[in-house]
């Protein structure tokens, strides 16, 4: 099993949320709603205090996305924000460790086995899926290939979706 996995799965269970803003709120991280530029959120450190910035100018589950990406960074990176803060300069940026695993972190807080696992039992495909659970289709693929190296075998791909009538 995945170290990732296993420390959202003991997360969620010990706060009961797989909610970024409740969990920083739990966790007594400053959570601060600033104006960003271009990035969508960062995280760093304010007088060794932990604190995850998201720009304002994002939709509710854009935010969720990004504040569970910069959670991904506090639990994972603390030591590498505490001298430089940790900066979001592309969305679901694979190639980088760093934030490889932020957005795997969030891809495991976000979107719940059981309910991902129901979808794809019905018989939808994974875009369908990811527009039922609200999620970003890339999270969603970042889910299905995390899972697949679990043992799990699904599709990630969006084969039998018909995108347009």
């Amino acid at each position: 099993m995945s170290y990732i996995y296993e420390l959202v799965t003991r997360i969620v269970r010990k706060y009961h949320t797989s909610d970024p803003f409740e969990l920083c709120d739990a966790l007594g991280i400053t959570l601060m709603r600033e104006p960003l530029g271009s990035l969508r959120g960062l995280f760093s450190y304010v007088a060794d205090e932990p604190v995850v910035f998201v720009s304002p100018d994002l939709g509710r589950e854009d935010s969720l996305l990004t504040c569970a990406h910069e959670l991904g960074h506090f639990f994972l990176h603390s030591e590498i924000a505490k001298e430089n803060c940790l900066k979001e300069f592309k969305t679901f940026n694979m190639k980088d460790k760093v934030e490889s695993e932020a957005n795997i972190f969030a891809a495991h807080l976000l979107i719940d086995d059981e309910e991902l696992l129901g979808l794809l039992k019905d018989g939808h495909d994974a875009f369908e899926t990811a527009m039922m659970l609200h999620v970003d289709p890339e999270l969603l693929n970042i889910k299905l290939t995390e899972l697949n190296s679990m043992g799990g075998s699904f599709d990630t791909g969006w084969t039998g979706t018909q995108l347009f009538d």
